[in-house]
């Protein structure tokens, strides 16, 4: 499999065919904060945010496209999220969550490897580059290449109790601060941190008993005021601007959900409330990629038509300011899964 001389992107197409064949190993659909379709289509966005970062900052765009492909190759062993005495996140002594191990249902070379160096229990962008080590050196590729490419994967994940020399140390090339970056900012700021945490809650809530949809857009003030201070803690000059106009937009939607409300029934049908609706209709198994192509394809085309008709019983003109929102979302969504915005 690995043994012929081929370019760079070749190995590249390979190797993202590895890792989506690796994410479909385990048969669970929900685990901690993801979904079965989550890793596959986070993995792209971070790729992509990795590259048009890296164009802006200046970074080795082959190697962050490698590290952003491979950086969670691992992530699928990791199971429910481990809780102390108090309830709380369990964390070893450089501040890292602690997850159960969670088994593949199937094996390939990647769960193989996995299994002959004992990495149950590793951190995920530990065994992550330890695994795309021993991958990439299948290829005879130049190991300053491996390296790199390994300690890009190994700096996605900041712990929280080394120092700031130690820091330093790990985050002084800047593809490594653009992985952390890229990484931080898809899972919490902008539109397409919105589809995850709608998800989330939606999970949750309908676990519980039922999602309230007046309760979550009450909720959501309190996200993004606590997602500020994840966008403070970017490495990169790029990565704060792209950071600060997500939080906006996350701030402005919040505003607008807030207003929407007041002609809930109309917005339902028409607005970024009928967008959360339509979302949580998919909470059982979310796939961004498919869930933003119905909104664009056949969601705001239908929607179009129903404001053609001409209908009486409907404010057209509220109508279509409410959708004019929705499109504006869903272009705006695009870009972000793109990594240019």
């Amino acid at each position: 499999m690995f043994s012929s001389p081929i370019s760079y992107k070749e190995i590249h197409k390979e190797l993202e065919e590895l890792v989506m064949e690796t994410f479909g190993l385990w048969d669970e659909n929900r685990v901690a904060f993801r979904w079965r379709h989550y890793l596959p289509n986070h993995t792209c966005r971070v790729r992509s945010m990795c590259i048009e970062l890296g164009k802006r900052e200046g970074g080795n765009l082959i190697e962050l496209e490698f590290a952003g492909t491979l950086h969670d190759i691992t992530k699928p062993y990791d199971g429910v999220i481990l809780r102390d005495k108090e309830g709380e996140r369990a964390v070893d002594e450089n501040g890292f969550w602690k997850n159960e191990v969670l088994m593949p249902a199937r094996s390939n070379i990647v769960t193989a490897l996995y299994d002959k160096y004992g990495l149950y229990g590793s951190i995920h962008h530990i065994s992550g580059a330890f695994i795309a080590r021993k991958i990439l050196e299948s290829y005879g590729l130049d190991q300053e290449f491996i390296g790199n490419v390994c300690s890009i994967i190994k700096a996605h994940v900041k712990p929280l109790s080394l120092t700031s020399e130690q820091l330093d140390s790990i985050y002084t090339k800047i593809e490594s601060q653009i992985i952390y970056d890229a990484d931080t900012m898809d899972a919490n700021l902008g539109y397409v941190a919105f589809f995850r945490n709608v998800h989330i809650h939606a999970h949750r809530a309908i676990q519980r008993g039922g999602f309230d949809m007046e309760e979550y857009i009450d909720s959501m003030g309190e996200w993004v005021e606590w997602s500020q201070s994840v966008a403070a803690s970017l490495f990169t000059k790029s990565g704060r601007e792209m950071a600060k106009k997500r939080q906006e937009r996350k701030y402005h939607l919040c505003q607008e959900l807030i207003k929407e409300k007041e002609n809930f029934a109309l917005n339902m049908k028409y607005g970024m409330l009928g967008v959360i609706d339509y979302l949580v209709a998919q909470t059982a198994d979310p796939d961004f990629v498919e869930e933003l192509s119905h909104l664009q394809d056949r969601w705001i085309p239908e929607r179009r038509r129903w404001i053609g008709g001409g209908s009486r019983t409907v404010d057209c003109d509220a109508a279509k300011q409410s959708l004019s929102r929705v499109i504006d979302f869903c272009q705006t969504i695009n870009l972000e899964y793109r990594g240019k915005t």
